[in-house]
Order: structure tokens, then C-alpha cells, then sequence
């Protein structure tokens, strides 16, 4: 096997991006092989969809709004704690912890997956056979899923032998799978969460559909202090060794020699800026990395899957200042999953030139579930194309023009109105808002067309157009999200396999016997 750590140079690794995929990466490399990392951030805070920001007195995450499996024991929890050298307490939110509503009725989900399932036969007590093969059918899934992880770091031969068996389950869309229910509103119900993945039953693949169900069956967790505080622990996992974390740092090209990754060129404060290492790492996403950042004469096949790819959804990102407890007005910390429709169709949402026609949204009130947070916060998010902003594309951040912030105005009052529908007294608490829309997710993360999770949870995702770990371009290795699942899991999960693989054969072993023997 060949060294690649062999040769001196500016650091062991370098990773393109700060994203939890990317620091999980780096902190693993640095523990467990003592590998000096540097990553390289393109916007002013560190942590990608980790990081919070302030307005006023008021602080949101951007993207962490809770994480499953965090309760004490589990495997996720484990590497969790590994990454983070144990330094992030979690606060467990209440049970129910998911509110889905609809016209037609609502439904609340305990943090308990026998209760889960006792309560959807109660009240559904004529599908009670497909509700329980439903619970087994989660489970199947996230066993392929798990292998699936797995054989991203091995050629395509064992790859297809990790997964053989229930292909045909995760591969089917969601939509197809939930017909098997005869009441339209429990399929209703059970589809609620496809926006914490971003794909629309009629779209998404079972698979990804069980990972997010099954990870969430034992209730929701958030990071005390906030998710910032996950990209601060891992930052000084990184720096414990040697590395470093920079921020204001874009990476414009991965430079090679050879036909070798070998370093990247970085823009900081209008200069340009090198940096050497005999490993890349790109946590940037598949699209960016083959679009833009390595060479035209590399990389062919990841180029043109990357060009092929159906993209996925960005988001209308609405937070919310309050100016009183929310508990005081009858709200807790559960996640409002509101909707006005049965079948979850994102088709046709958007009318030119017109605020989104919203059927849908999230609320939750972020500050309910990080203990001793004041003042209080919500957020509003609803999914969408991003269309409605296309004539402002190329456009800088608060520089958009008057045109622009009107209409972010519009679109922030349809959705605190959409709100107030299914949560009376909400707009009162109202002290302060501020819109993001997909040209602020793709100015922050680079991501094009302001996608939130990448492309598509598609079966395409699963099968044919999958990212491994490793490319065709030498000594260039990819993680994050779109190598595994969307989510904070899912990235952590796509940072241990990356690691995994550059740690050698017994690399994932290695982290798992960490993670449970310390």
C-alpha cells in the first residue's frame, strides 16, 4: 500500500470546507492518526450548516434544528462524543417532540418506538399489519443503508456484495411504498418529516425515507450552547495535533502534479494563497468539486455524473426574534410540521415572479431547546425551487437591491401568516425577522442553485449515481453529505468512512473501537 502521508509538506490533509463531514473527518485523522489537517472555510464562521449567527441580541443555528439517536449508548452517540473528544452536551427534548398537522387532523410522536407504533394503531386500528411491517421495513432499510455506507470505501465488486438483498425495498419511492396504507392521512403523517431530507415522497427513495424515520424514533436532541458548538470541539480536536482551521478561505482550484491532487489555491481578502499536502479531501459537494474546483482534464466520469444529477431543493429559511417565552403562549420545544395538503406534492408550488404559493412549513422554537438561551427564538422554513430568485442570480450578499428585499418582505409575511393559521398567537410574539432564501445558502456554502441536502434522495442517489469516497483523481477523497445521507448523522457518518479509508484497511475498525472502548 502507498504511504500517502510520506512526503513533508504544508500539512498531512487538507479539507475543503467546514462542514460536519469535513471536521469530522479532520478531527478523526488527527486523533487516531495523528494527521496535522488544515480546513479551509469559505465563509466567515466556521462550521457550515453548524454555525449560528446573532442579530441584536438574538442568536439561530443555520441548520441543526435537532439530531436522532444522541441518547447515551448509541453507536451515533459514540462517534459523536469521539469527534467532539466528549465535549458536547445534549438536551433531549420533550416526547412528543413532532407535532405533524393538517386540516383533516394532527398527530403527535412520542421518543418512544413502541408507543410510536401503539399509538398509530389506535387510532388507525385497521392498519395495524401494515403499521408494524412498516416499524420492520424501517429497520431493513437502515441495515442496507449501514452496509451502503460501508462500501464506499471499497471497489465496485465488494461494494455490490455489501449490498445485495433489499434493494428492491430501499430503491422504490416513498410515495409507493406509503400506498400499502389505505388512509391517506396516515400516509400523510408517516411522509411528514421528507423535508429533514428534502425529497418528496413521490421523488424520494424508501431508503432515505426509513434513515431520517428511523433516526428520529427515539426522540430529537439538540447540542447545549447551540450547534456552533460542534464545530468549536472538533476545531480544537484538529488543533490538538498541529492543524488548523481557517475561515475567509476559499478554495478556487485543487492544484495537481502528476496527475496527482497535491494542494489547493485559496482566495483570502482578494490575494491568492497555496497550500500543499499529499491528501485532499472536499467536503464542498460533489457538484462544486467536479464543476469548479478540480481541472478539466480530470475527474471525466465525476464531472459528468455530477452534470446529470437531479438537484435537490433549497429552502426558505425565515428567523424569528420573540418577544416573550413561547411557553407562556401554550408552544414547547416539539417541531410544527404544518401543512394544508395530504399528498406532499412540491410540483407547482412557485408562481412566477410571485411569493412561493406555501402549502407547508417548519416551525421550531430554537431557544426552547438549547436551556438558559434569551431572548427567545422560532424559525419558519418551507422548501422550494429556486426559480422565484433567479433574476437576482450572480448578485452579492446585502447588495441585492431594493427589488430584492421587498419581495424577501412578501415571502416572510406569506410565511409568518401561514403560520399564524395553524398556531394562533405565533405573529404576536413577533419582535424581529430576516429572510434567507437559496442566493444566501449559495453565496455561504457555494452550493449551486442554493441546494440545502445536494442532489436528489432519489434511488439514483443509491445506485447509479452514488459518490465513493475515493475519485478517479489520485490522492483527491470526497465526504460529507453527499457521500452519505443528508443531516448531521448522515455527515458524521460520511466522516468516519473518509477517515476509515485513509486510515488504511483497518481504519473503520479502528474508529469504532475507539468510539466503544476509548
Amino acid at each position: 500500500m502507498i504511504n500517502l502521508f510520506s512526503q513533508a509538506k504544508d500539512f498531512d490533509v487538507i479539507i475543503i470546507g467546514s462542514g460536519m463531514g469535513g471536521l469530522t473527518t479532520g478531527s478523526l485523522l488527527s486523533q487516531l492518526g495523528g494527521k496535522r489537517v488544515l480546513v479551509l472555510e469559505r465563509h466567515f464562521k466556521l462550521g457550515g450548516f453548524t454555525h449560528c449567527f446573532r442579530r441584536k441580541d438574538y442568536e439561530w443555528d443555520v441548520g441543526v434544528h435537532y439530531v436522532g439517536q444522541m441518547q447515551q449508548g448509541s453507536m451515533t452517540r459514540r462517534i459523536m462524543d469521539l469527534s467532539t473528544r466528549g465535549g458536547v452536551r445534549w438536551h433531549r427534548m420533550g416526547s412528543p417532540f413532532e407535532r405533524f398537522v393538517f386540516p383533516e387532523g394532527s398527530f403527535e410522536v412520542p421518543d418512544d418506538p413502541k408507543l410510536f407504533k401503539e399509538k398509530l394503531c389506535d387510532r388507525f386500528p385497521a392498519e395495524e399489519k401494515a403499521i408494524n411491517r412498516y416499524f420492520k421495513d424501517i429497520s431493513r432499510a437502515q441495515g442496507w443503508i449501514a452496509r451502503w455506507f460501508v462500501s464506499k470505501q471499497y471497489s465496485a465488486p465488494i461494494a455490490r456484495l455489501l449490498t445485495m438483498g433489499s434493494r428492491k425495498l430501499v430503491g422504490t419511492t416513498t410515495a409507493e411504498y406509503l400506498l400499502r396504507f389505505k388512509d391517506p392521512l396516515l400516509r400523510a403523517f408517516l411522509a411528514s418529516q421528507w423535508p429533514d431530507f428534502g425529497s418528496p415522497p413521490d421523488e424520494s427513495a424508501f431508503g432515505f425515507h426509513a434513515t431520517v424515520a428511523g433516526d428520529f424514533l427515539n426522540g430529537g436532541y439538540y447540542p447545549v450552547g447551540g450547534s456552533k458548538v460542534l464545530a468549536i470541539e472538533m476545531e480544537r480536536a484538529i488543533e490538538a495535533n498541529g492543524g488548523k482551521c481557517l475561515v475567509s478561505h476559499e478554495v478556487v482550484s485543487i492544484n495537481t502534479h502528476h496527475g496527482r491532487a497535491c494542494g489547493v489555491s485559496v482566495k483570502h481578502k482578494g490575494k491568492a494563497v497555496s497550500y500543499s499536502a499529499p491528501v485532499v479531501v472536499s467536503n464542498a459537494g460533489a457538484i462544486t468539486t467536479f464543476s469548479k474546483l478540480v481541472s478539466q482534464e480530470f475527474c471525466e466520469r465525476e464531472r459528468k455524473q455530477a452534470l446529470r444529477l437531479k438537484r435537490g431543493v433549497s429552502a426558505h429559511i425565515l428567523f424569528v426574534g420573540l418577544n416573550d417565552d413561547p411557553r407562556s403562549h401554550g408552544f414547547d420545544d416539539a417541531n410544527y410540521w404544518l401543512y394544508d395538503r395530504l399528498d406532499h406534492d412540491v410540483k407547482g408550488r412557485n408562481r412566477d415572479g410571485q411569493p412561493p404559493g406555501i402549502d407547508g412549513v417548519f416551525v421550531s422554537f430554537g431557544s426552547l431547546r438549547n436551556p438558559g438561551q434569551q431572548p427567545h427564538t422560532a424559525q419558519i422554513i418551507t422548501f422550494l425551487q429556486d426559480s422565484l430568485w433567479e433574476s437576482f442570480a450572480g448578485s452579492k450578499w446585502m447588495k441585492r437591491g431594493d427589488i430584492y428585499e421587498e419581495k424577501k418582505e412578501r415571502v416572510s409575511q406569506e410565511m409568518l401568516e401561514f403560520a399564524e393559521k395553524y398556531l394562533p398567537g405565533f405573529r404576536k410574539l413577533v419582535d424581529y425577522h430576516e429572510l434567507s432564501t437559496p442566493l444566501t445558502v449559495e453565496s455561504f456554502t457555494g452550493h449551486a442553485a442554493g441546494m440545502v441536502y445536494g442532489q436528489s434522495c432519489d434511488r439514483n442517489r443509491l445506485f447509479r449515481d452514488q459518490w465513493k469516497v475515493k475519485t478517479s483523481l489520485p490522492n483527491l477523497y470526497l465526504t460529507g453529505s453527499d457521500v452519505g445521507t443528508p443531516g448531521v448523522n448522515g455527515a458524521l457518518m460520511a466522516g468516519v468512512m473518509t477517515a476509515g479509508k485513509l486510515l488504511g484497511p483497518l481504519g473503520v475498525p479502528r474508529i469504532m473501537s475507539r468510539a466503544f472502548m476509548g
